[in-house]
């Protein structure tokens, strides 16, 4: 018996009932919110709709101030929120040039402010600090513990400065193109932005 003969059998309203029960589309790891004010699920996240307040601080001529001309076209952050597991996540990402319309920004060339809830210590300790780190260096004086790092990727550096303050990770990471060059004092510059309101 072939393929073909069992699938021919199917009869006229196979393909109106295959669609009705394929599940529904949900997001991808790239992709925005639908429109809407619900949550929804992917991965095993809940993603919650963005609010405009969510990424209001820093705000732009507060960022480009602190970053300087790497930042000159830098845009208003894109906001995207989701929880796990105990733990609230509030991505804002800066693209440091504009973004075509549809698209999300590059992350190798923004400025992404990260924050992180965690409802206990537990939920705390399943992040795993430092994150995604090449050779983190401990920095004093900032937050309960803060690292930094500088992460050269394919085609791009990403400079990284990590938080912890009581249970709430800041991690700022600013990835730039190898035509950017390297920044001064980024390390400084991430630490500045950290402290802005």
């Amino acid at each position: 018996m072939s393929v073909s003969a069992c699938t021919a059998s199917a009869g006229p309203d196979a393909a109106q009932t295959d669609e009705a029960t394929r599940p529904a589309h949900t997001p991808t790891a790239t992709s925005e919110v639908g429109p809407g004010s619900q949550p929804t699920v992917h991965d095993g996240r809940t993603v919650l709709p963005p609010r405009p307040e969510d990424c209001s601080a820093p705000s732009v001529a507060e960022v480009k101030e602190v970053l300087g001309p790497i930042a000159a076209d830098l845009q208003p952050a894109a906001a995207k929120t989701s929880a796990k597991d105990g733990l609230v996540e509030l991505n804002c990402t800066f693209a440091l040039a504009p973004v075509p319309a549809g698209q999300a920004p590059d992350t190798g060339n923004s400025l992404l402010v990260s924050t992180t809830t965690a409802a206990d210590e537990a939920a705390l300790g399943r992040l795993g600090l430092p994150r995604l780190m090449m050779a983190p260096e401990t920095v004093p004086g900032l937050g309960a513990r803060a690292w930094y790092s500088v992460n050269t990727l394919s085609g791009s550096t990403e400079y990284v400065l990590e938080v912890v303050d009581g249970l709430q990770v800041t991690r700022l990471s600013l990835g730039v193109t190898g035509s950017a060059g390297r920044i001064e004092d980024a390390q400084q510059k991430l630490i500045q932005v950290a402290k802005l309101p």
